[in-house]
């Protein structure tokens, strides 16, 4: 197994799926399960299949094509805004 890159410029621009696995952190047969089923496009040379890196960061965004946004910085959430809501019937009542 080839080495885990650190960021995602050290990904090279066309992967093999072994080297597909440690950026995913995924196994073999999981790796290929992905490429047969179509979730992340690949492309074939003869009997060789390749990744773009594209497509691989598609896959990672869901297919927006951008970085997602893990957090929402236009409205930050704190203990109290959710108490808040809660009291004000603003979050779904799943724990009745």
């Amino acid at each position: 197994m080839t080495e885990r890159p650190l960021s995602f410029h050290d990904i090279p621009l066309v992967l093999t799926v072994e080297e597909l696995m440690p950026i995913l952190c995924i196994g073999r047969n999981t790796a290929f399960a992905l490429v047969r089923s179509g979730q992340i496009k690949s492309i074939r040379a003869g009997k060789q299949i390749r990744i773009l890196k594209h497509e691989l960061l598609e896959y990672l965004t869901g297919g927006t094509g951008t970085n997602v946004s893990w957090t929402d910085t236009t409205a930050p959430l704190t203990m109290e805004d959710d108490s808040c809501r809660a009291a004000e019937g603003g979050i779904d009542h799943a724990a009745r």
